[in-house]
């Protein structure tokens, strides 16, 4: 077996979402990536992709900048609204998109030209992922650790479980540590934009804190939340 085959096998443990418009280039990436991840997500436009976002676990992006309904830089910042680590990788046919990508977020970690190469691509990934492969866990109490690769949480070092709108509202939470997380971000992203009562969320949240018991999760009153660690 090839080191570069070897090196690729690592990708087992992670999710993909590539958001590409053009037909022959969706599926060449496709070829080029599928076998190699744990899940494999495309879409053919910016709102296709954002949408995908909101319902998987995605590790890594990888993202055309010009394409119908949402273009990928609105994308981008609704995705960074929501998860401010995401890493994505930027694909353009254009010579002037690279300077509006750096002054999006330093998240965008490689910016490739087309026509794509799909070793390049595949590198850039790595790359972009190296952080990940080592496991990372942050203490959010004594008794409480989230494994912020695999998005595990842990309670008194055992796996715990929660519902999965709960489970939502939780990692959003996390992806913005002591940040404030509104209650129009969790209608986004826990509930796909549909309306819902603040005591609705009050009520998840408390079921949360009761599962989790010493963690703390702060109200902010008629804004939101705050996950402190």
């Amino acid at each position: 077996m090839s080191i570069r085959k070897t090196t690729l096998e690592m990708l087992g443990a992670f999710s993909v979402l590539v958001v590409e418009d053009d037909d022959i280039a969706r599926v060449m990436i496709k070829q080029g990536l599928k076998e190699y991840f744990k899940a494999y997500y495309d879409a053919k436009d910016g709102l296709e992709g954002l949408n995908l976002f909101k319902k998987h676990r995605v590790d890594v992006i990888v993202a055309d900048i010009h394409m119908p309904k949402l273009n990928g830089f609105e994308m981008i910042k609704e995705i960074y609204a929501l998860k401010p680590s995401q890493p994505f990788i930027v694909i353009t046919a254009y010579d002037t998109d690279q300077n509006i990508v750096s002054s999006i977020h330093s998240g965008v970690f490689s910016f490739l030209r087309k026509p794509l190469d799909i070793q390049d691509l595949q590198t850039a990934i790595l790359l972009a992922l190296s952080k990940k492969i080592k496991q990372k866990q942050i203490h959010l109490s004594p008794t409480v650790a989230i494994d912020t690769n695999k998005e595990i949480i842990y309670k008194n070092g055992e796996p715990l479980f929660l519902t999965q709108v709960n489970n939502k509202i939780f990692w959003l939470l996390c992806y913005n540590l002591n940040r404030l997380v509104s209650y129009n971000m969790i209608e986004d992203y826990v509930y796909y934009g549909d309306s819902v009562n603040k005591s609705t969320v009050h009520t998840a949240i408390l079921r949360i804190k009761k599962q989790l018991n010493d963690v703390n999760i702060e109200n902010i009153s008629n804004s939101g939340y705050i996950l402190k660690a």
